[in-house]
């Protein structure tokens, strides 16, 4: 948290300076008392926009996950309903493929080990699986395509119908979309705050260690003011 760390600090230097009066008074605008204090409102205008942009896309996570979490089991129930229907092999292999790449089976056996070989010599086994939301979004999309296809399939429980899979459908697409607009927004709230504390001229860390500066040349190293702004750290991530 070393950014409302730095924040927090550049609050507390900017009170120390404004306290000093008439005694503060340095030539450079940007050291100046009122120029600190609009800097500090714009920092903590943009660390609140990162928090509310945050939440957001926490709570875009969070609605994905809950509208996910049935998808798994749908799936297999489709594909259950298109083995009843009398769907033939070739599109129930399809639907296989695809009920099995949303659960995250493995679609391939893994290669038999040899006991006799070391074991960085075996052969990979781990299985790759397919799991992220929007690859099961896709894999679901195609479920349902290959549902759509089969005349047989006409189930009468409601959460089975086509239509009822087709809205699933761009629910799961539309909980996706939300996650990646929250996210940029979350990534252009950190580019602002990130710009306004350390990469801008003048930014927030920079005034800050310019300023205590000019306080120990001011007041002097052993001075009681320079006691006060030296405990203050302030540090400057890689961003």
């Amino acid at each position: 948290m070393s950014h409302v760390k730095n924040m927090q600090a550049f609050g507390k230097l900017t009170g120390i300076c404004t306290g000093l009066g008439g005694t503060y008074n340095p030539g450079q605008q940007n050291l100046q008392v009122n120029v600190m204090a609009t800097l500090m409102n714009i920092a903590q205008q943009s660390w609140e926009e990162v928090k509310e942009a945050q939440s957001g896309y926490d709570k875009a996570t969070n609605n994905r996950e809950l509208g996910f979490r049935k998808i798994r089991k749908l799936s297999a129930s489709v594909y259950g309903m298109l083995k009843a229907s009398g769907a033939n092999t070739l599109l129930l292999a399809d639907a296989l493929n695809s009920k099995r790449r949303i659960w995250g089976a493995r679609i391939s056996k893994p290669s038999a080990v040899n006991v006799t070989k070391p074991a960085e010599e075996q052969p990979d086994t781990r299985p790759s699986y397919a799991q992220s939301y929007i690859t099961i979004a896709e894999y679901f999309d195609k479920l349902v395509k290959t549902a759509a296809s089969e005349p047989k399939y006409s189930p009468n429980e409601p959460e089975l119908t086509l239509a009822s899979l087709e809205q699933m459908r761009t629910d799961l697409f539309g909980l996706n979309k939300a996650v990646t607009e929250a996210e940029i927004r979350l990534e252009e709230a950190r580019i602002k705050r990130n710009t306004v504390y350390y990469l801008a001229p003048g930014n927030l860390v920079d005034t800050a260690n310019a300023v205590k500066t000019y306080v120990r040349s001011a007041f002097g190293f052993q001075s009681q003011q320079h006691q006060q702004v030296q405990k203050l750290r302030f540090t400057k991530p890689n961003v």
